[in-house]
């Protein structure tokens, strides 16, 4: 059940202020959970210090090594395999820096911080006093979580120790394989991906060194006075109530720069983009729904404007208009385009001759991959368990009726589409003759258009050497054709 506005009435209005005086500074700090008796306003913390530029704190926490719940000898036992056997102080003047746990027990743990993964650009800081709600930004969140580094200490200490013992042994250098390695040329994007690594994060806080810093109890009087910059300077009679509605809009959604605004708006594509960009993500659409899309500057078109924009940039379907093949398919893909164009102009040719098809029959006459014939249907149909495959929305009959011309331009429009379509197949399936290669001499151009004079005269020289060659002739015993001095002629 709704409630209505006299059913939940306001209660109290509360203004809101917002604080940027700690903005830049503040940080929540998340502790470990601890007893509710033991609360972490009696902690005390002997020393802090912080990396700036890694947003990083340690905190060290002092330990009661007198009370009945710490064991002493546990403690001393840390202590020297952290630091290993330590003099008295009395004996030495100066204490060694590097040592752990300076009073050769473990009276201190140490917390050192670590960055949530949640964003925190969005979180604040909020007091309500005196019915008012003061909010500061926070710049992040703090986990303190315990360290245990002195353990790493510990073993490195042992890896010394048997480093050394080692080293006192007299043994012989032994040779050993030296392996050379070249750097690869870095570039730009190997550089930044290698920045983010963990490797190179770890080596950047590594090598910041830690910065000795100041603690102040949550009691003190310099944590009172940062507490009071947490309110802020406005007064609930603030400027911010009392700007003007168009002034408060403005200063949400500042102006444009100068170069923007006179920068002239984007001009309105023409009709025919326009019917192209719509029809290519509706798919299908009736006249009525494209010329409520479909504007100019003056205004909607009128219905023979956009007769004329449709005869050029779509094709109808039973009084449907869709997005022509030639504009869908337009980039590479595994499909030849030609074939994607051509089996939908088939599917959409079906639906004018019938209210259903078949996706197997339209498979096998296109000839293309299941998938691709699949997706080429389910573009302008739908599946019907009782009939089959129908189109999206029902044919627009009024606009058959209204524009027979139009349907019946359509309609030759997919005749022409289907002869090309049936074009196509019979010339895949029939191969095409190969033309034999002529066993004929070949013979010059210039010899067909220009053959040579025949010449009946014959000299006497030539005569001569016809009797000559008669002659010898008979002597073999060969038998000779007389040729006419005609023949003699065209044979040289």
């Amino acid at each position: 059940m709704i409630k209505t506005e006299e059913e939940d009435p306001v209660v109290q209005e509360i203004p809101v202020f917002l604080s940027q005086a700690l903005a830049q500074n503040l940080y929540i700090y998340q502790y470990p959970v601890r007893p509710a008796n033991r609360d972490w306003k009696d902690v005390k913390v002997v020393n802090a210090c912080v990396k700036p530029r890694n947003k990083m704190v340690r905190l060290e926490v002092g330990l009661d090594t007198y009370s009945d719940r710490y064991c002493s000898s546990k403690g001393e036992q840390i202590a020297l395999n952290t630091d290993g056997q330590q003099e008295s102080s009395w004996h030495i003047k100066e204490k060694d820096k590097s040592q752990y746990f300076k009073h050769g027990v473990m009276d201190k743990i140490v917390y050192e911080s670590s960055a949530p993964g949640t964003e925190t650009q969005h979180y604040a800081v909020a007091i309500l006093q005196d019915k008012e709600l003061h909010c500061t930004p926070i710049q992040g969140i703090i986990q303190m979580r315990p360290s245990y580094s002195y353990y790493d200490k510990q073993d490195k200490r042992k890896t010394d120790k048997n480093k050394a013992d080692s080293e006192d042994e007299e043994k012989e250098p032994e040779a050993q394989q030296v392996t050379v390695k070249f750097a690869r040329q870095e570039t730009e994007v190997s550089k930044k991906a290698k920045e983010k690594s963990y490797e190179t994060i770890a080596q950047r806080i590594n090598e910041e060194p830690w910065f000795d810093a100041l603690w102040k109890s949550s009691e003190t009087d310099h944590a009172e006075l940062e507490r009071l910059k947490l309110f802020s300077a406005t007064s609930s009679d603030g400027s911010a109530l009392t700007v003007r509605a168009k002034e408060y809009v403005r200063a949400l959604v500042p102006a444009p720069p100068e170069d923007e605004a006179d920068i002239a708006p984007t001009k309105r594509p023409s009709p025919h983009e326009q019917i192209k960009e719509i029809l290519m993500r509706a798919k299908l659409m009736t006249f009525n729904d494209l010329r409520s899309l479909v504007r100019t500057e003056e205004g909607p078109l009128t219905p023979a404007a956009l007769l004329s924009a449709l005869s050029g940039a779509a094709c109808c379907v039973r009084g449907l208009w869709a997005a022509r093949s030639a504009d869908l398919y337009t980039r590479a893909l595994p499909v030849p385009a030609r074939l994607l164009c051509a089996a939908r102009d088939h599917v959409l040719y079906l639906f004018t001759q019938h209210s259903y098809i078949d996706r197997r029959k339209v498979a096998a006459a296109v000839r293309l991959p299941p998938a691709e014939v699949l997706e080429i249907i389910r573009s302008v149909a739908k599946f019907n368990p009782n009939t089959g495959w129908e189109l999206i929305i029902p044919p627009d009959l009024a606009f058959e009726a209204k524009y027979p011309e139009v349907v019946q331009r359509q309609n030759l429009y997919w005749e022409a589409r289907q002869r090309m379509f049936n074009e196509m197949l019979i010339g895949e399936n029939i191969p095409k003759r190969q033309r034999k290669k002529s066993q004929r001499d070949s013979v010059s151009s210039d010899t067909m258009m220009s053959p040579k004079p025949r010449c009946n005269s014959v000299t006497e020289e030539e005569s001569d050497k016809k009797r000559h060659k008669n002659k010898s002739a008979t002597g073999s015993g060969k038998r000779t054709r007389n040729t006419s001095s005609s023949s003699v002629q065209d044979a040289t």
